[in-house]
């Protein structure tokens, strides 16, 4: 019996709006009432699309009630209720993702994908959406006689299904976008306070970067954006490459890639074509065993399991070129994650395995003690 409806925002787009007030209209208006006559008056909306920013899930209420698909005692009153709207127009796509984003990220909290697609202060979020462009590394595209592109992306939902065609999620991009910045240098970014577009620029070129060496150097990917319709199998956790296709892990994969640049000296390319020497990415290869795989045989999504994966990955890349100091402490996350200290390190793709005879000798000095 009492009930209220907030106001409804929705957008006119590409649409005219006119408002005509009644001080205009009216041959005479009593002084009492000039000022706040200037602020009654008429609205008319001619032509365009009306969208609904915030309110989607009143308005269908109110939708279902009026056509007789809702009962209760005051469903007959509901039609006659008074609902106010604001009417936004639409000036740039700025501007209207700022506003649906804000009105719904502090209302009714929106998931992490509708945050990465609207945001327009997350400078994460919009060098992601700038990858997702058409002629950008992970663009939709083109294949066969489709007349239609297909998202390589999942930008809807954070999870992808078993029969899911869609190479990778919008949060892994988001994440990666993280890591390359970070790798190079770039200080945390503050999601409320858009950058300036030079920076903009130069953190999608580094992130364009990555994204197009991975997607033609790993022989999975690229045999995959030919034909997406073999993802599917490709992510089965039987087969070789299921790993490369979880999102888990294809963002623990770039975190390892970064990491055997930057300790590694090597260049992008080099890394990612060691990265494609590693032979077996399936759920239930041994080497991955307590490192991103549960003992259940599932995915470990956590942070600290992508960070030993990570630390795996660079090993197996790097391992010629890294310290003894690094690879004792991989062999110690490594270890410490399947309770044997007396486990080698696996063989990696260059030079040769480091073994725990080496790992303990290296950490049992006085000065790696300390540290």
């Amino acid at each position: 019996q009492d009930r209220f409806f907030g106001s409804i925002i929705v957008l006119v787009y590409k649409g005219k709006l006119e408002f005509e007030t009644l001080a205009d209209l009216a041959k005479s208006v009593p002084a009492a009432y000039k000022h706040i006559a200037q602020q009654i008056g008429f609205l008319t909306i001619d032509g365009g699309t009306l969208i609904v920013l915030d309110g989607q899930h009143r308005l269908l209420a109110l939708r279902m009630v009026q056509q007789g698909d809702a009962e209760g005692p005051y469903a007959s009153e509901l039609p006659d209720d008074e609902v106010c709207v604001i009417f936004i127009t639409h000036e740039t796509d700025v501007k209207t993702r700022r506003i649906f984003n804000t009105v719904n990220r502090y209302a009714k909290q929106t998931s992490r994908g509708d945050n990465i697609i609207t945001s327009e202060d997350d400078g994460y979020a919009i060098v992601s959406r700038r990858l997702l462009r058409d002629g950008a590394p992970l663009g939709a595209r083109m294949h066969g006689k489709s007349v239609k592109a297909e998202d390589l992306v999942e930008w809807k939902n954070n999870t992808l299904t078993a029969r899911s065609t869609r190479l990778t999620t919008i949060g892994v991009v988001y994440e990666t976008v993280k890591l390359v910045l970070a790798m190079h240098g770039t200080p945390k970014l503050d999601p409320q306070e858009r950058p300036d577009e030079d920076a903009l620029d130069q953190y999608t070129q580094s992130s364009y970067e990555m994204w197009e060496v991975l997607l033609d150097g790993i022989t999975p990917y690229a045999d995959a954006i030919k034909d997406p319709s073999k993802i599917p199998g490709l992510r089965k956790d039987e087969v070789a490459t299921s790993l490369l296709f979880k999102p888990a892990a294809q963002i623990a994969l770039i975190d390892g890639i970064l990491r055997a640049v930057e300790l590694g000296k090597l260049t992008l390319a080099n890394a990612v074509e060691r990265a494609n020497r590693i032979p077996d990415w399936s759920m239930g290869a041994d080497i991955w065993r307590d490192i991103i795989i549960k003992s259940g045989g599932t995915i470990d999504a956590a942070s600290d399991a992508r960070e030993r994966m990570a630390l795996l990955v660079c090993y197996l890349i790097a391992a010629d070129r890294l310290s003894e100091k690094e690879k004792a402490n991989v062999w110690r996350r490594f270890t410490t994650a399947r309770s044997n200290d007396h486990e080698d390190l696996p063989a990696p793709v260059e030079g040769n395995a480091f073994t725990a005879v080496e790992a303990k000798a290296v950490l049992a000095t006085p000065t790696l003690k300390a540290a």
